[in-house]
């Protein structure tokens, strides 16, 4: 990526002032005079934007998800909210993929094996929300126990039964069919997580750049990194109210104009490492 090395790195020098900070941790940027709801509000999904953000080794982010197991395993979405009473749904499945993202980077299976723990326990991720944001899924249960075995946990999740071949077949078929957005978004992270533990991914990664050829982070997935820096340094990335992570968004929606700032300065990172 030499070629465009100085571009990216003036890019993401350009986003670095409008990343937040002031939480302690990476986040959005949230609303006047600090209030609690705003700044609860910016935390957002930062424990899988930090799981991503460390696989590109930004520093920053690296402390963030283990900060967000408690040492009884029950997982909150940032630090702060260790405390909160157990009813409160703090947590999701989404999340659950910073852990396992996370951990398969840093290669540190403490996490994982409270958090693991704790679902054994409970039965869920946390309250038990209507919209089963907090319910364990085959298919989440799989990729968890292959993380878990890949870094040495001792401990398995119940009642994995889900054959690989049937998981992989899944994702395909959620990756050509899933509207574009956030949705998508969560399956390149099982891609990406797939890869990482070596496990042949490659249609998911080439479908969801194919459907979405605008968004950058699919086209780094799918192996075309040049194409991916071509296509972030041809976006007009601004500010606006600091509210996105550009990738998780359908292009269409052109995200990168309300931009959080980390997401760019996560992509530029990861390309100039290429």
């Amino acid at each position: 990526m030499t070629v465009y090395s100085l571009q990216l790195k003036h890019l993401a020098d350009k986003a670095r002032p409008w990343c937040n900070t002031r939480l302690g941790f990476p986040s959005k940027r949230y609303g006047a005079g600090g209030d609690l709801a705003a700044s609860r509000s910016a935390q957002g999904d930062c424990v899988l934007f930090s799981a991503l953000m460390t696989y590109a080794g930004l520093s920053e982010a690296i402390a963030y998800v283990p900060a967000c197991i408690a040492e009884d395993g029950k997982p909150v979405r940032s630090p702060d909210r260790i405390a909160e009473p157990d009813s409160v749904d703090a947590f999701s499945k989404d999340m659950l993929l910073g852990v396992l993202l996370w951990t398969l980077v840093v290669r540190d299976p403490e996490p994982l094996e409270k958090l693991i723990g704790y679902i054994n326990r409970t039965g869920c991720l946390c309250a038990k929300a209507s919209d089963r944001r907090c319910t364990m899924t085959p298919q989440m249960t799989y990729l968890t126990n292959r993380v878990a075995k890949a870094v040495g946990c001792a401990s398995r999740l119940k009642g994995d039964w889900l054959p690989g071949w049937l998981f992989s077949a899944l994702e395909l078929a959620s990756a050509l069919v899933t509207p574009l957005g956030y949705q998508c978004h969560l399956i390149s992270v099982k891609a990406l997580i797939c890869q990482l533990l070596g496990e042949p991914f490659a249609a998911v990664s080439k479908t969801l750049a194919r459907r979405d050829s605008k968004n950058p982070w699919f086209v780094f997935l799918a192996g075309r990194h040049e194409l991916a820096a071509q296509k972030v340094l041809e976006l007009d990335v601004q500010p606006g109210q600091g509210h996105q992570w550009s990738w998780e968004r359908d292009s269409a929606e052109k995200a990168w104009l309300d931009s959080m700032g980390w997401d760019v300065v996560f992509l530029c990172n990861l390309l100039m490492k290429e």
